[in-house]
């Protein structure tokens, strides 16, 4: 017999997508947008789906299932419980994120409307339920709630231990489980009946450690000792080698996955000396401006795609780390710029993850490649793998955990010419090449579309979504991310 789950709050889908993937069977999705439920109920047919306000539903209707995941607050509008931000600034960010999105369409009042859903509603369905676990998601402001404490004790009374899990999506995966993209960090809190052991959800994600020369599975380190296991990635915790005697564990950088990886470079857009030609508006002088200081960085550090076949995993190595033969390509140079807001205001390149994929102006982006992208190749993580000029469709990035790319930035090099051999590459040294940026007018330029954005969130290449632009982004920004779901899942189902 499979494990069953049900979803509140389910948006798209990306909870219920990861722990369907861990093998468990999704009994009810509920979800107070229509349009959200639409997309759900195309992608998982066989469950029940409710669109109901769940804070006013009677939660004795809900299946009995072994598993509660909730993602119960509103990540942009509300901080925690109902407590919302000053009026001000709330009213804004609402106002802000409607007129960014009625570019792309019009988005319906109830997609923004999520402050009704508070964490008391999980507490609610529990006393009834009893499951057997429990896993909730949130922003790790939510932890700030002056009543989040009171929270924990209700579960507590009703039975269960509690583990804080902080982790970056870009860092939450395994070896048939791609990470996301993406740098989204948010909070878990797993609960588990205490007539049941406490599963492992310590994140080791796969980094390079230079002290002792190989691949190690890194822990995290608390800045903070004694705190709880509440933060973000290089704020509250770093990750370290777990060799201590060896290299006294020495802070390591796992490896991600590029936004490139998920990038359709078949569309690079319009040349932007070619936008008048199509009746567009010009861009925005701050827009300009992101693009300028992106191109400068490409100028400065060029990326070098080094690709091995490690022959037992398909993880990408540093060259010398990989026990089989090592291939290196010119990515394709381009970078991403924001493109509205004042929240956002550096581009980064495609050669690192994706900044938190959000609902709302600071998460909308531009992709901007300069014509040397055109000369470009990608790689594919397989052993009989070909390079591919970016014109070409990448390869499925999703299926079965063997297409890690790793993109190293250039670091501290000393600087050699093309015809002597590359130094050893480390994930914090590595190779660049230097040309001068190009002209702006000759970068092509058009926004990150939804699927792409469907795609940081690591859902599959072909998850059907309902709605306009601007509701697909909504949806995508709102996500959990479906490889931290999946890595969550089956570590619970596995003491279950």
């Amino acid at each position: 017999m499979s494990l069953t789950f049900t979803d509140l709050f389910c948006g798209a889908g990306g909870s219920s997508t990861g722990l369907v993937a861990a093998g468990l069977e999704l009994k009810l999705a509920a979800n107070h947008w229509q349009t959200a439920i639409d997309t759900h109920a195309a992608n998982h047919r066989d469950a029940e789906h409710l669109c109901a306000d769940i804070d006013r539903y009677d939660m004795r209707r809900l299946p009995s299932t072994d598993v509660l995941w909730a993602s119960p607050i509103c990540t942009e509008l509300s901080p925690a419980g109902g407590r919302r931000r000053k009026a001000s600034k709330s009213a804004a960010g609402a106002g802000q994120l409607g007129l960014a999105l009625e570019e792309f369409g019009h988005v319906p009042s109830a997609a923004f409307d999520r402050t009704r859903a508070t964490f008391w509603d999980v507490i609610r369905a529990t006393e009834v339920h009893r499951y057997k676990a429990v896993m909730v998601e949130n922003v790790a402001e939510a932890a700030e709630w002056e009543l989040f404490d009171v929270w924990l004790t209700g579960m507590d009374v009703l039975g269960y231990r509690h583990q804080f899990v902080s982790v970056s999506s870009a860092h939450a995966g395994d070896d048939s489980n791609d990470p996301a993209p993406q740098w989204r960090d948010r909070i878990y809190v797993v609960f588990t009946h205490k007539s049941i052991p406490l599963p492992d959800v310590e994140p080791r994600p796969l980094a390079w450690c230079p002290s002792c020369g190989e691949n190690v599975e890194a822990f995290q380190s608390w800045k903070k000792a004694g705190a709880r296991k509440l933060g973000k990635y290089g704020q509250q915790y770093v990750y370290r080698c777990p060799n201590g005697a060896r290299c006294h564990h020495t802070v390591v950088e796992p490896y991600v996955r590029p936004a490139a990886s998920i990038i359709d470079w078949t569309n690079l857009g319009i040349r932007i000396g070619d936008r008048p030609q199509h009746k567009l508006p010009p861009l925005a002088a701050s827009t300009v401006e992101r693009i300028h200081s992106g191109l400068r960085m490409l100028g400065d550090r060029r990326m070098i795609l080094t690709v091995t076949h490690s022959g037992h995993d398909g993880r990408a190595f540093p060259a010398d780390a990989a026990p089989l033969a090592t291939r290196t390509r010119k990515i394709g140079d381009a970078v991403l710029v924001p493109a509205g807001g004042t929240w956002n205001t550096e581009p980064t390149t495609a050669a690192a993850p994706m900044r938190t994929r959000l609902a709302n102006p600071k998460g909308f982006e531009a992709l901007v490649t300069p014509p040397q992208a055109d000369e470009s190749f990608i790689v594919t993580l397989r052993r009989n793998s070909r390079a591919r000029h970016v014109a070409e469709p990448v390869d499925t990035v999703t299926g079965q955990g063997r297409h890690h790319w790793l993109v190293i930035p250039y670091r501290n090099a000393t600087a050699k010419t093309t015809a002597e051999p590359l130094h050893t590459l480390g994930t914090k040294d590595s190779a660049a090449v230097l040309d001068p940026a190009p002209e702006l007018e000759d970068c092509h330029y058009r926004m990150i579309q939804p699927r792409e954005q469907l795609l940081a969130q690591r859902f599959p290449a072909d998850y059907i979504v309902h709605g306009n632009k601007g509701e697909q982004t909504m949806q995508a920004g709102n996500a959990v991310s479906c490889n931290v779901a999946q890595w969550l899942g089956s570590r619970v189902a596995a003491v279950l």
